[in-house]
């Protein structure tokens, strides 16, 4: 009953806070808390929920410091620099390719800026929510090897390792197409703002997307242990 009702809760808190990205952030992670106490016992599905709750966490407390000037130059050459690393480590990353370009362009565009002296466009935010993503897709890839070495006796493959490796994806490639048009329209004078308007909804959905995916496996769990028992 508790289970149920929390299920509704979220999916009525995700179409109410549609366009406030930054309260459903928070309503988000306290649906991932809520989850994390009902389905404690399941170490796989924390471990799912640790990789999702760290990420948003990681990127709440950058976002201040990407706002702030004072830190601005060494979060750009660190978001920069890791992206890169990455790429060079994972060639076989299937958006290996995509994101190499979509990171060319950005750096293209930096310089551009950086010889005019314009002001241009905070558009490293944006490679640094990809470079979170990226490295959360590693994470999802990996974490059966490394709940393997850690709990030998608990850990086990879950369908939804694969389906949140594919979201992760999705929220990547709207980052990729946002920058795109950024560039577009900083650089080439390309009057476009459709992706830039879209994509708050876009992650939304796809956030509230991700949470209920959690809780649906969570429920699946519980479920095969009624009927063993």
């Amino acid at each position: 009953m508790v289970k149920s009702i929390g299920a509704i809760v979220f999916i009525g808190a995700a179409f109410l806070t549609y366009g406030q990205s930054l309260l459903f952030e928070k309503i988000h992670l306290a649906v991932l808390g809520f989850i994390a106490v009902i389905f404690i016992r399941d170490i796989n599905l924390i471990s799912l929920i640790c990789i999702s709750a760290i990420a948003n966490i990681v990127s709440e407390l950058l976002y201040p410091l990407v706002m702030t000037l004072d830190f601005q130059i060494t979060l750009k050459v660190l978001t920069y620099s890791t992206i890169i690393l990455y790429l060079i480590k994972f060639r076989e990353d299937s958006l290996h390719l995509s994101v190499s370009l979509v990171i060319a362009m950005c750096l293209g565009a930096e310089l551009y800026w950086y010889v005019t002296d314009s002001p241009g466009a905070m558009i490293y935010w944006y490679a640094l929510l990809i470079n979170i993503n990226l490295l959360v897709r590693y994470f999802l890839f990996s974490r059966v090897f490394i709940m393997a070495k850690y709990f030998p006796k608990e850990y086990r493959s879950l369908n939804l390792d694969h389906t949140l490796y594919q979201v992760v994806l999705l929220y990547i490639v709207v980052h990729e197409l946002v920058l795109m048009e950024y560039v577009l329209r900083w650089i080439f004078d390309v009057p476009s703002t459709l992706v830039y308007y879209a994509a708050p909804y876009l992650f939304h959905g796809l956030t509230a997307y991700t949470a209920l995916l959690i809780y649906i496996q969570g429920y699946r769990l519980i479920s095969k242990n009624w009927l063993k028992a």
